[in-house]
C-alpha cells in the first residue's frame, strides 16, 4: 500500500478548511453515488467493460480526482491491473480511498495534490488514465491543457476515459442548467438543505461541453481514436474513449 503524499513527494497533511465541512459536502456527495442520481454504476460497469475488453496485458491505471476510490475498486477488481496510482486535492477522502484500494491486490499510489498541477509534473507513463467527474470544473482551454497532458502520459498504446457531464449538440451551459435543476424533483434523497449546497456548487463549478466539443477536444489533444461510449439516461452526462493510434 502507497503512502499518503503530497505533489513534491512529502508525506501528507489534511489542508481542507474543516473537518466539518468536508463530512458536510461529502454526504451530499455519498447520496449522489448511492441513489445513483448521476449514473455513477452504469459509468464504472462501462469502465470495467472496456479494462477487461482492450488491456490484453498488465496496465498500470491513473485515476484523476480519485476521491474515495470505491467505485474505482469495484472496477478494477478482476482485470490485469499491476499498479493503481490515484490523486485528489482531498486528504480525508484519500484516506478513505487508502482503506477501499486494499482489497486491489496490486502496489498503490496516492497523491495528495490539484490534478492538474500534479499532472505537469508526473514523469511515469501510465497505461490507462481515467478522470470522471473532475474535469467540467475547468473552462474549456484548462480542459485542453490536462488532456494534453494526458496525451503525453498514455503514450502512443495507452487508453484516456472520460465521464463528464455534456450537452447534446446545440445546448448551452444555460439550457443544460434548466435541465440539471429539474433533477431535484426525482433526487428524494436530498433534504432542501443538501439540494441547496448541491445546485449551489453546479452553477458556480459545472461547465459542461457538447458532444461534438468533447470529442473535437479528444482529437486536439492528439487522441486518433475518439469514441462516446455511454450517454446517461438523463442526457447530462456522457463517457468517452481516447487512444492516441488511429484505427
Amino acid at each position: 500500500m502507497g503512502t499518503l503524499r503530497d505533489s513534491r513527494g512529502a508525506v501528507d497533511t489534511p489542508y481542507e478548511p474543516s473537518q466539518a465541512m468536508f463530512h458536510q459536502q461529502w454526504q451530499v456527495y455519498r447520496t449522489l453515488v448511492e441513489e445513483n442520481y448521476l449514473f455513477h454504476r452504469e459509468a464504472y460497469a462501462c469502465l470495467c467493460r472496456i479494462l477487461v475488453e482492450d488491456t490484453d496485458q498488465p496496465f498500470r491505471f491513473l485515476d484523476i480526482a480519485c476521491g474515495d476510490a470505491s467505485a474505482s475498486t469495484v472496477a478494477l477488481q478482476g482485470t490485469r491491473i499491476a499498479h493503481y496510482h490515484g490523486i485528489d486535492l482531498s486528504a480525508a477522502a484519500l484516506e478513505l480511498a487508502r482503506q477501499a484500494l486494499a482489497e486491489l491486490a496490486c502496489p498503490v499510489t496516492l497523491q495528495h495534490a490539484d490534478f492538474a498541477e500534479a499532472l505537469s509534473d508526473l514523469l511515469a507513463p501510465v497505461d490507462v488514465a481515467w478522470i470522471g467527474l473532475s474535469l467540467h470544473h475547468l473552462q474549456t482551454p484548462k480542459k485542453l491543457a490536462v488532456m494534453r497532458r494526458l496525451r503525453r502520459i498514455v503514450g502512443e498504446d495507452g487508453l484516456l476515459l472520460l465521464y463528464e457531464i455534456a450537452s447534446p449538440d446545440g445546448e448551452d451551459r444555460a439550457r443544460w442548467l434548466r435541465r440539471y435543476e429539474r433533477q431535484h424533483l426525482a433526487w428524494t434523497g436530498y433534504s432542501p438543505a443538501d439540494w441547496a449546497v448541491m445546485w449551489a456548487h453546479v452553477q458556480a463549478a459545472d461547465y459542461p461541453e457538447t458532444s461534438s466539443r468533447w470529442q473535437r477536444l479528444g482529437r486536439e489533444a492528439g487522441f486518433g481514436q475518439v469514441q462516446e461510449v455511454f450517454i446517461a439516461p438523463s442526457n447530462l452526462l456522457r463517457m468517452y474513449r481516447m487512444r492516441a493510434r488511429s484505427a
